[in-house]
């Protein structure tokens, strides 16, 4: 099947769903919706089985053929296409795949909504435009699925606009703003990419992607600092949407949206363009360390912040959603050091265990009718048999617990990052410790003790469309990690790294197999710690209050920070400029007015009868007459 089958199928529900809302009744909306989602799903996997060594490039349309050549072949001119090798993919079956889970567990979820329809014209809406992110050929096509996403995003970040049910005002402009927020500041980000975008194109004479890393001789002969300038252009981007320091902010806030968005937007989707971005850009970063080192260090420092902000949160979801900011980190520190296939990997397991996780909070603020204050929950693992197993995987797995994926992914990066850069070696094991923690208070707050909520309330575990794709999910978080099992490890054979490396390099680092024990066995060990750290404060009842009381819980003040600088010098700003403005306008009022009062007198004598204009007249013959006359008289005439 053709590639365009992919974006096709999601556009075409989404527009039915949109232009035909009031003709699905019930829950038929979103059916239909899930099933264009799974159809596009069983499309990726018949173009996986179908790919070989050499990549499927479909070009769709050309705008102006023969019109704009340049030179060595290369057309400057626009073409539409999509671009199919093994790391496009593997994206497109993370995309279509947790987003059918995701659709599925939404039609339950968002049943009874008063816009249950319009969510899953959204939803279809947001994996079309992924879809065209990471299958276009060109950094053109790639920034209509970038944007794409990003309203779509802004659409259903901001879905409770009106609040939960409508019910609650105050509540509907916290999600407004939120939804403003995460489109503003990807906008700073998307400027990074237009830049980059314009570089590319003044120094290449192209901007389609294929023809870029074809151009070897060419990208080794070009000035270093202009391949620095791109990368850091690209970098800009991908930190906005990524949600990477600085630009960081707007992901946690995200979770005003429903709790599937969280998951499509937080797990396996948008967040992961920035990753996707650079990975697919490798042919320049690989050319340009300063630019790479940049992109590890902000990755480095976001996995740290995210870690020591996720520490004391209360908000069930917020706390995974900083748990998504230090996740992404790891990603970026591993693109940063070329490990690329590393990255891709985490990406993948990471969409597995974090929509898991997301997806098992849903079920439980389901249950608990909203409730989202995780101090007070407790005790829920006897009353919700399968979402307590199910979340206790998805912990292991991100803690890095053998044999879970988490183990698998994180252990790479780690490797790689000894292997180059001690430092943010450090911080990666560091922050490892901290995750453990964090999400050993995350499970034992709701799961472990006693229940601490409202008596009333008799939380249970979901009925079949909340229960499966969590069941799915958790299969996939605990065998994900074996396709890519290290050959150190019971005879491995890096499968996906082997597969990834028929489209991005890979980067073997040189460490001995006995290093190499010795790294994992670290790793594991200190997720151990952190777990034993959270049970510790389980036993004594100390976890309701997390370390770094309001600094996590304020994020590092981050936010404050930039209301404080950014908001409050723009504020002081505008504040002079209005006042330049009245100025202004004031003058200009004065200046019209004094013109206006000789204007008005005229308009008096301009009364359009015509006895005061004979009048005018004769008074004006009488003055001449007279002038000639005293003339006359004064000079002797």
């Amino acid at each position: 099947m053709a590639l365009y089958w992919l974006p096709l199928l999601p556009l075409i529900g989404f527009a039915l769903l949109i232009c035909g809302g009031k003709w699905f009744s019930g829950t038929s909306g979103g059916w239909l919706g899930s099933g264009l989602i799974g159809a596009a799903f069983v499309v990726a996997l018949i173009r996986f089985f179908g790919l070989s060594d050499v990549p499927a490039h479909e070009t769709l349309w050309t705008w102006l053929p023969n019109m704009a050549l340049g030179t060595a072949g290369i057309s400057a001119n626009l073409k539409i296409g999509f671009y199919l090798d093994q790391l496009s993919s593997v994206m497109t079956l993370v995309i279509t795949g947790v987003g059918f889970l995701i659709h599925v567990y939404s039609i339950s979820y968002m049943r009874g909504d008063a816009r249950f329809t319009r969510f899953f014209a959204f939803m279809n809406f947001f994996v079309a435009m992924m879809l065209i992110l990471v299958l276009a050929d060109s950094y053109p096509l790639m920034f209509v699925g970038w944007e794409g996403v990003g309203m779509a995003s802004y659409l259903l970040i901001g879905f409770w606009f009106a609040g939960h049910k409508d019910h609650n005002a105050a509540e509907g402009v916290n999600n407004s703003n939120a939804a403003r927020k995460a489109f503003i500041m990807n906008r700073i980000g998307d400027l990074g990419f237009m830049l980059g975008m314009f570089l590319i194109y003044k120094v290449f004479g192209t901007l389609v992607i294929p023809e870029l890393a074809a151009q070897g001789a060419t990208l080794l002969v070009t000035s270093r600092p202009l391949l620095e300038l791109i990368c850091l252009f690209l970098l800009v981007g991908a930190v906005g949407k990524s949600g990477q320091l600085p630009l960081t902010t707007w992901l946690p806030d995200a979770m005003a949206g429903p709790t599937p968005v969280s998951a499509l937007i937080h797990a396996a989707t948008m967040v992961t363009a920035g990753v996707y971005l650079i990975a697919r850009s490798n042919f320049f970063y690989d050319l340009a360390p300063g630019a790479s080192m940049w992109v590890a260090w902000a990755g480095g420092l976001t996995a740290l912040y995210g870690a020591l902000s996720a520490l004391n949160q209360t908000d069930i979801k917020k706390i995974l959603a900083y748990s998504t900011v230090s996740q992404l980190g790891y990603m970026f520190l591993a693109v940063g050091l070329h490990s690329y296939t590393a990255a891709i990997f985490h990406l993948v397991t990471h969409a597995f265990f974090k929509a898991l996780l997301f997806l098992a909070a849903g079920a439980v603020i389901h249950a608990l009718h909203e409730e989202q204050d995780v101090r007070k929950m407790g005790g829920l693992a006897k009353s919700m048999p399968f979402t307590h197993a199910v979340s206790a995987i998805g912990v292991l797995a991100i803690t890095g617990i053998p044999i879970f994926a988490g183990f698998f992914s994180k252990d790479g990066i780690l490797a790689s990052a000894f292997a180059q850069n001690t430092p943010l070696y450090l911080i990666g094991l560091f922050v490892a410790l901290l995750t453990a923690f964090y999400m050993g208070r995350w499970y034992f707050l709701v799961w472990r003790g006693s229940y601490r909520g409202d008596a009333q309330l008799h939380p249970h575990d979901g009925d079949a469309l909340l229960s499966a794709p969590l069941g799915i999910l958790a299969a996939l978080a605990t065998i994900g990690g074996f396709f890519n099992v290290p050959a150190f490890l019971f005879g491995g054979t890096h499968a996906l790294d082997n597969f990834l490396g028929r489209a991005i390099p890979v980067h073997e680092h040189e460490i001995p197999v006995s290093t190499e024990w010795l790294i994992t066995g670290i790793a594991v060990a200190t997720g151990l710690i952190g777990l034993g750290w959270a049970f510790y404060d389980h036993r004594r009842s100390a976890l309701q209050v997390g370390p770094l009381g309001q600094t996590s819980l304020q994020a590092l003040y981050l936010d404050r920070f930039y209301n404080a600088v950014i908001g409050g010098g723009s504020r002081v700003i505008s504040q002079g400029l209005d006042v330049m403005d009245n100025g202004v306008d004031g003058a200009m009022s004065g200046i019209a007015r004094n013109v206006g009062a000789p204007g008005w007198l005229v308009t008096v004598w301009q009364s359009g009868f015509v006895r005061v204009y004979a009048l005018s007249m004769l008074l004006g013959t009488a003055l001449i007459v007279g002038y000639w006359a005293l003339k006359a008289i004064g000079g002797g005439v």
